[in-house]
């Protein structure tokens, strides 16, 4: 994803990426962040993590019993030199899990976002912050899932090497990709009624 300049203060989709907008003329990274590889991407050293549990700690894993409705979040634990907003794709296995919704938690003033894109296995979204970066780490979203076939599920954070332009990750001033690790979560599903999903036969 390269670094662009945008002229006005708004989160856009474009280039299938999600964009912060912030003033116009050019600008240098930010102080303590080092542009690598790519032109347009910082070495940040930052974080996101899919926690199975809603609230807590993160959790890498979860069971669930029937079919009600259950969260996991979506969580920043790690962010050394500061970023401006985030994209996400997460992909699931739709025999054994269904997309219910997601809530933008909005926190640290990120409250720029896009309306998630859904299609059968994954979901879309991400929100930025017009100030300047900040460093929060802890929840960022909270999506919801149901469980429809026993079986085992990854919650899995799509990389930028998986898809350039709509991978996982954080970024900083005017839509430059900061380098972000990310972990996935699993979810196991029993007592559904329905017959056992397959096992998957690759990697999501």
């Amino acid at each position: 994803m390269i670094a662009r300049q945008w002229t006005a203060l708004a989160l856009l989709l474009f280039a299938g990426g999600l964009v912060v907008s912030c003033g116009g003329g050019g600008k240098e990274a930010p102080q303590g962040q080092q542009q690598i590889g790519t032109p347009g991407v910082i070495r940040d050293g930052g974080g996101m993590v899919v926690d199975a549990v809603s609230g807590g700690a993160v959790d890498v894993g979860r069971i669930v019993s029937g079919t009600s409705p259950f969260d996991v979040d979506l969580v920043i634990n790690k962010a050394v030199s500061g970023y401006q907003g985030y994209q996400y794709l997460i992909r699931w296995d739709p025999a054994v899990l269904a997309y219910q919704g997601e809530k933008d938690l909005k926190p640290a003033a990120m409250d720029l976002c896009v309306n998630p894109t859904t299609m059968d296995s994954t979901v879309y979204g991400g929100c930025a912050r017009v100030s300047e970066n900040t460093s929060y780490t802890g929840p960022i979203n909270t999506l919801t899932f149901r469980c429809v076939a026993d079986g085992v599920s990854p919650v899995h954070l799509v990389t930028l090497t998986e898809d350039q332009n709509f991978g996982s990750t954080a970024m900083g001033y005017a839509g430059v990709t900061i380098e972000t690790a990310l972990a996935d979560a699993s979810v196991t599903c029993q007592g559904t009624g329905g017959a056992p999903a397959a096992a998957p036969t690759t990697p999501p």
